[in-house]
């Protein structure tokens, strides 16, 4: 690169009025305007139904609260791992959906070195092994290559995919915490590993240029616990549902929230409706 070239590219760095971010997909760069990335983020925190606006800084409290539930656990070594050394308050940044009109933003808190980073990162290690045990699961684009490769769609047949529309933030924190004690009770676990559940999901918080946020539900993508929490639900619509559909798809794989299904043609508009009917998010 020329001396020209890096005194561009520091110059554009340095320009306040553009931020030079990841695309949310694709391993593409954006240079977007700052104004408008704020008011995108602005946009979202508008949404009173998933965020609250906060008058304090929650940091000291859900310090002092994770401490007091590691401590329940009465493992001196695990506390001395958890233990919440400096913590900072969660962040909020957005990526742009390049892909989509007007490129929205996929909202990601970062929750490194938070009060409760270390916990979710451990319990997301204790809860994984009980998901990805399903018919449906795709682990990723090689197995999901390997599983569809032989076979055939007949004429009466249709590819389709499905998605969850903002799946992390509607994914509902208190049905999941249910679905939660189960694999603690079945795995033996002592049960303060609940309560500790409970308040990493439900005490999320971050800033905004200097303000704070609750997340009234959902989970923050940028949580450890976030793709395991994400996953659970996701395996409780296919039982509670997609498993018992009258028109079953014939195929059903599952990545997250990214579905491919082959499907009778005739039955595709039940299939949607009946998707989009078990749940009021």
């Amino acid at each position: 690169m020329s001396r020209s070239d890096r005194a561009a590219l520091m110059e554009i760095r340095n320009n306040e009025d553009i931020l030079i971010l990841p695309a949310d997909k694709g391993n593409a760069t954006v240079i977007v305007d700052t104004d408008a990335y704020e008011n995108k983020i602005n946009h979202l925190l508008s949404d009173t139904t998933t965020y609250k606006k906060l008058n304090h800084n929650p940091t000291t409290r859900n310090t002092n609260k994770i401490i007091k539930l590691l401590q329940s656990i009465n493992d001196k070594n695990l506390l001395t791992k958890l233990r919440p050394c400096n913590p900072t308050s969660p962040k909020i940044y957005g990526l742009p959906k390049i892909h989509k009109p007007d490129w929205p933003l996929r909202p990601i808190v970062s929750q490194i070195d938070s009060p409760t980073y270390m916990a979710s990162k451990h319990l997301a290690t204790l809860i994984k092994p009980f998901t990805g045990n399903t018919s449906s699961f795709v682990k990723d684009s090689k197995h999901f290559v390997h599983i569809i490769k032989n076979e055939i769609i007949s004429d009466s047949e249709i590819m389709v995919s499905f998605d969850v529309e903002s799946l992390f933030t509607n994914v509902p924190v208190e049905e999941v915490i249910s679905l939660i004690k189960g694999f603690i009770t079945d795995s033996k676990l002592p049960s303060a590993y609940l309560d500790l559940s409970e308040f990493c999901l439900k005490s999320g918080y971050f800033m905004w240029r200097g303000d704070y946020y609750s997340q009234i539900d959902g989970v923050a993508m940028g949580s450890p616990i976030a793709p395991v929490v994400a996953n659970i639900f996701m395996e409780w619509v296919e039982r509670e549902l997609v498993d018992k559909m009258t028109y079953r798809p014939r195929f059903w794989l599952r990545y997250v929230d990214d579905v491919f299904a082959i499907v009778n043609r005739d039955n595709l508009a039940i299939i949607f409706q009946c998707l989009n009917s078990l749940h009021e998010k």
